[in-house]
């Protein structure tokens, strides 16, 4: 997964008229399809700085119309036209060097605009306050003996292991391309589902001593490793799966490390839409770790690898084996329906094939329409 260009330059695509509406037009960039506002501000080829769904806006006059909407960028809907995004004429850059400018340039912090995500939101905040911890120069003093830090300084957030993916596939829009590159492959598609992102691991513990564990178990959200046990969904399923002792009979039986990844979903989880009674987690990725390499389970393994592992669900499978369709809009539309898991539409579905170790996701604007995402 690349970095996200929330705020980038690129080229208008195709531009073609709404039925029933005059004065606004539907363009196509990248794979996305915005309304622009006021017809004949752009030319189809013409380059224009394109701002994604979810990117915030800063607070400034050039972005006042979006006061109503906190500055936030969401999928709409204009005259039965979705929209998701907007593109602005190049002057919104002001003073930027336009001699460099190019296709794909990234003026994400050049506008100041930044991604919306609670989650992430939370967590950034949490850095922040351990890192005020620092400023006090006496607690800065005493955190060089090991007594203080054991006793005072107990941080329960690390960032996320360098060694395991993060999860969060990029959406098809961004690849206006992929039927040329993919479309002779075979996919799996599964359900995408609206919840928080969680990692499990047990890897071998580098440091060796007689009184030392074997194994180390780690949970994590979507961006820290999470060190102390607490009442956050991440834990509880820890808890009631019994995961670490689970793990790590698996881990002294194979001699290998484990990494379990998935999509947790119930009470006190974005709205709980889904309607569980308690919380459940759904995986989408296993993956073995074994002297500093990480290999991923495709997804007959997974299968095998949930059914044996008492407790563990496996992500509802749509399409075992498909090829991809021709276009985008094709897609958009596959990925319309109704949840597997309650009478919502679903969120959308995730793409992948193992072997080449591609995937992504393609969201289901109904969704995000009838959520206001």
């Amino acid at each position: 997964m690349s970095e996200r260009k929330l705020a980038s330059i690129q080229r208008i695509v195709s531009l073609s008229p709404i039925e029933g509406a005059d004065m606004i037009e539907k363009a196509v960039v990248l794979g996305w399809e915005l309304v622009v506002a006021k017809k004949d501000t752009f030319k189809v080829g013409d380059l224009c700085v394109y701002c994604e769904v979810d990117s915030i806006l800063p607070d400034k006059p050039d972005f006042e119309f979006l006061r109503d909407r906190k500055f936030r960028i969401k999928t709409i809907k204009l005259k039965g036209q979705v929209s998701q995004g907007i593109a602005f004429p190049l002057s919104i850059l002001g003073n930027y060097k336009l001699k460099n400018v190019c296709q794909g340039t990234d003026v994400t912090e050049y506008l100041g605009v930044r991604k919306y995500d609670p989650q992430a939101e939370f967590e950034r905040k949490e850095i922040e306050r351990l890192a005020g911890i620092d400023k006090n120069r006496m607690s800065k003093f005493l955190k060089r003996y090991a007594w203080y830090r054991r006793l005072i300084f107990k941080p329960t957030r690390i960032p996320f292991p360098s060694f395991i993916h993060k999860t969060d596939e990029d959406r098809i829009q961004l690849f206006p391309d992929y039927y040329e590159k993919w479309g002779h492959l075979e996919f799996t598609i599964t359900e995408k589902v609206d919840g928080q992102s969680a990692t499990y691991f047990c890897v071998q513990n580098p440091k060796r001593g007689l009184f030392r564990k074997k194994w180390l178990f780690g949970v994590c959200s979507r961006n820290f490793q999470l060190l102390k046990p607490d009442k956050s969904s991440y834990w509880t399923l820890a808890r009631e799966l019994d995961l670490e002792n689970k793990m790590k009979a698996w881990c002294n039986r194979n001699k290998k490390g484990l990494i379990i990844q998935g999509e947790a979903v119930g009470v006190g989880i974005q709205g709980n839409k889904y309607n569980k009674k308690g919380i459940e987690l759904f995986v989408f990725n296993v993956s073995v770790y074994y002297k500093g390499q990480l290999n991923d389970y495709n997804q007959i393994d997974q299968i095998i690898f949930c059914i044996g592992f008492v407790g563990l669900k496996l992500v509802t499978i749509l399409y075992p084996s498909v090829s991809l369709l021709p276009t985008i809009p094709e897609m958009v539309n596959l990925a319309k329906g109704i949840s597997r898991k309650a009478d919502i539409p679903r969120e959308g579905i995730v793409v992948r094939n193992y072997e080449n170790n591609i995937s992504f996701k393609v969201v289901n604007p109904d969704f995000l329409l009838k959520y206001s995402e």
